[in-house]
């Protein structure tokens, strides 16, 4: 592409070169002036014109030129008038209902104003006094209304120990017991037959080489009193009470921990006597 520019060129000034020169040969002639001679010479002696030459090529970009000073600032604009307030919309539809929500916490409300006093009642008539009856007869008098209830047992064994505090502590003999006195010495119970008021006590001794000891007594498995004794710990655990008692009813102790006792050495016992029955007044 460069060379055929550069032949171009070369063409382009040879013509320029042979139009000159052919100018210069065949110039003007001198005349005197506007004669019609002059003239005829002058267009006969002119050559046709020659080809355009080929544009010369782009000259370079030219430096850039300073910024220009920035303009002033414009006036501000008239404020645009307010619209106007446009129709209300129609109503829309109506949704459909939310879900049920939780129960609220039971709100403490204030105590409501008491209310006016009512009007009082009509006071009814007084009942007529009824005849008094007859008095009845006197009530017969239970075979067991003069009998007597006493009872001593005592523990001629060694020990006994126990891990519940609900175990009978057994007897193996009796020392005192009336007739018509109901005991069971395997269990240590006493069984109500006469109903009335009683008197109960009880003496255990509790081992020096054992753990702690408690003595309940106990009145149809309630637990009336109770004794303790520290472990490791000689002692005497004594206690006693007074109990009414119906027919039926049981009294007995209940161990927990170790019980000491000797066959010569009665160290526990267990006493109740019958102080009056209810037939008495």
């Amino acid at each position: 592409m460069k060379i055929c520019l550069a032949t171009i060129l070369s063409i382009a000034l040879l013509l320029g070169n042979s139009v000159k020169l052919r100018a210069s040969v065949t110039g003007p002639v001198p005349s005197d002036g506007d004669d019609p001679a002059s003239q005829v010479c002058q267009q006969c002696c002119q050559g046709p014109a020659a080809i355009p030459g080929i544009p010369g090529l782009p000259g370079q970009v030219g430096p850039m030129g300073t910024y220009g000073q920035p303009g002033s600032k414009g006036d501000k604009g008239e404020p645009g008038h307010k619209g106007e307030i446009g129709q209300i919309g129609p109503m829309g539809d109506r949704g459909a209902p939310g879900n049920t929500g939780s129960k609220g916490d039971d709100g403490l409300g204030l105590p409501g104003r008491i209310g006016p006093r009512g009007i009082p009642g009509i006071v009814g008539r007084i009942g007529e006094t009824g005849v008094k009856g007859q008095k009845g007869e006197p009530g017969e008098t239970p075979d067991d209304s003069n009998q007597r209830v006493a009872f001593t047992v005592v523990r001629t064994s060694s020990s006994d120990e126990s891990t519940s505090y609900d175990t009978h502590l057994p007897f193996q003999q009796t020392e005192t017991l009336l007739p018509g006195t109901s005991f069971e010495l395997e269990t240590g119970t006493f069984t109500c037959s006469v109903p009335g008021t009683y008197v109960f006590t009880f003496s255990v001794l509790k081992h020096s080489n054992s753990g702690s000891l408690n003595i309940h007594l106990v009145k149809n498995n309630h637990r009336v009193i109770t004794t303790y004794g520290q472990a490791n710990q000689r002692g005497q655990l004594s206690g006693s009470a007074v109990l009414v008692l119906q027919r039926g009813d049981t009294v007995y102790l209940t161990m927990y921990g170790r019980a000491f006792s000797q066959s010569t050495s009665h160290y526990t016992s267990f006493s109740g006597v019958l102080l009056y029955s209810e037939s008495i007044n």
